[in-house]
C-alpha cells in the first residue's frame, strides 16, 4: 500500500471498502457494456456541499483506491451506472472525523473510468494501481491524483484557509479550474468600483478565470479573478493579491475624500 498527501490526511489509510462483494458485482455486471473494461472502477463518494469528498473505490481486480478530492468525482465525470440510495454509515462517520464535521453527508456510488478527472488532496491504496494510473498521468500531462504529491501539511493548511475563506474584500474559493478570489461591495457605485476592479487585475496579470456562481451574493460581485492551485504556495503571488487589496482600499478612500463616496 501506499500513500500520498499530507499527514494530516494519513488517517484515511484505514479505509476499507466497505460491501465489497455487492460492490464489485454490481462493476461486473455491466463488464459487457463498458469500453476497457479494466480501466473502470466502483467508487463511493461522502461528501458535503462547499467542502472536500473523501473517495474509495475498487477496479475489478479488487485493488483498492482512497483519497480525498477538491470536487465530487461524479460532478465532474458523467456515471451511467449508479447505485441507487447507496449509502453507508461507518464512512459518513469516517468522513466527519476527518473534516470535524458534525452535518450528515452526501454518500454515492457507481462506476467510473479512469481518470478521475479531479485534483487528489491525498491519495493512497494498492501500490500497483495507484503507481500506475500516476504513471498514465504523467504520460498525459493531467495533474489528477500525482497533485497529491504536491500537498504537505503547510501547502494543505493553506487550502483549506482558502476554501470559503475571505482575505478583506475578497471571498476565496478552491476548485479544480484554480483558487477564485471574488470581489464583493454591497454599497453605490458598483460599476465604478468594478472598472477599478478590472484595471488592478490587469494590473497585477490575474487571469480572470471561468465565471464562478456565487448563491446568495451576485448583487454584490464587482469582479474576480484565479490563480493556479499550484500558486497556493507562492509567497511572491499573494504578496500581489495584498497589494491589490491595498490599491482598491486607498482607491476607496480617495472616493470618499472628493466625493462623499462610501
Amino acid at each position: 500500500m501506499v500513500y500520498y498527501g499530507p499527514e494530516k490526511l494519513k488517517k484515511i489509510c484505514e479505509i476499507d471498502l466497505p460491501d465489497e462483494e455487492y460492490l464489485i458485482e454490481f462493476l461486473y455486471n455491466y463488464k459487457e457494456k463498458l469500453d476497457v473494461f479494466h480501466k473502470h472502477l466502483i467508487l463511493i463518494s461522502i461528501y458535503l456541499q462547499n467542502n472536500f469528498t473523501l473517495v474509495v473505490g475498487s477496479n475489478p481486480e479488487n485493488k483498492v483506491i482512497y483519497g480525498v478530492t477538491i470536487s465530487n468525482p461524479f460532478e465532474r465525470t458523467p456515471s451511467l451506472y449508479k447505485i441507487k440510495d447507496y449509502y453507508n454509515e461507518e464512512l459518513a462517520n469516517f468522513y466527519n472525523t476527518i473534516f470535524e464535521s458534525s452535518k450528515i453527508p452526501k454518500v454515492q456510488a457507481g462506476i467510473l473510468r479512469f481518470p478521475i478527472q479531479t485534483h487528489f488532496l491525498a491519495v493512497g491504496g494498492d501500490k500497483t494501481l495507484v503507481s500506475k494510473e500516476m504513471f498514465n498521468e504523467e504520460v498525459t500531462g493531467k495533474p489528477w491524483l500525482n497533485f497529491a504529491k504536491k500537498v504537505d501539511n503547510k501547502m494543505y493548511e493553506k487550502i483549506i484557509e482558502l476554501s470559503n475563506g475571505h482575505i478583506d474584500f475578497l471571498r476565496s474559493f478552491v476548485t479544480d479550474d484554480g483558487v477564485y478570489f471574488v470581489g464583493l461591495n454591497d454599497g453605490d457605485f458598483r460599476n465604478l468600483y468594478a472598472e477599478f476592479f478590472s484595471f488592478l487585475r490587469n494590473k497585477y496579470k490575474f487571469s480572470p478565470g471561468k465565471f464562478f456562481p456565487i448563491s446568495g451574493v451576485k448583487e454584490k460581485v464587482i469582479g474576480m479573478f484565479k490563480i493556479e492551485l499550484e500558486d497556493i504556495n507562492n509567497a511572491q503571488i499573494f504578496d500581489k493579491i495584498n497589494m491589490f487589496i491595498e490599491d482598491f482600499s486607498k482607491f476607496k478612500v480617495f472616493l470618499r475624500d472628493i466625493g462623499g463616496i462610501v
